[in-house]
């Protein structure tokens, strides 16, 4: 049964805004298990959570959490300069306790979203 409501629907219940506030919530636990493939610079962080995980992110977004991480000690920074570069870059990969806790997090995506997946099917 659908109850219908004469009230339009509040500006910040947009498509828009629900999606970006989903990324929100997905975003970390996607750069982590990114970074646990191996230590990354920003730019490629960028293009593969783009790319391979359908993000649509901005690097204002990345970058913030990537302080976050880092400050949290889930993360660590150094600078590399690679043969042929014209410039270093500032490569970011997982810590131990980064490790522990993306391994955490994606036990509870994978039974969250089995949960979820399983209800939304229900007809």
């Amino acid at each position: 049964m659908v109850l219908e409501s004469n009230m339009p629907p509040p500006a910040d219940k947009s498509p828009e805004s629900r999606r970006t506030q989903l990324y929100k919530g997905v975003l970390e636990l996607a750069l982590m298990s990114l970074l646990d493939r191996g230590p990354q610079y920003g730019l490629r962080i960028l293009d593969e959570l783009r790319d391979e995980a359908g993000l649509d992110l901005a690097e204002g977004t990345l970058y913030p959490l990537l302080h976050r991480l880092e400050k949290a000690g889930f993360i660590q920074a150094e600078w590399r300069h690679e043969a042929g570069a014209s410039h270093p870059r500032k490569y970011y990969g997982l810590t131990a306790s980064g490790a522990a806790d993306l391994a955490d997090q994606r036990q509870v995506w994978l039974d969250l979203t089995g949960r979820l997946n399983a209800f939304l099917q229900r007809t």
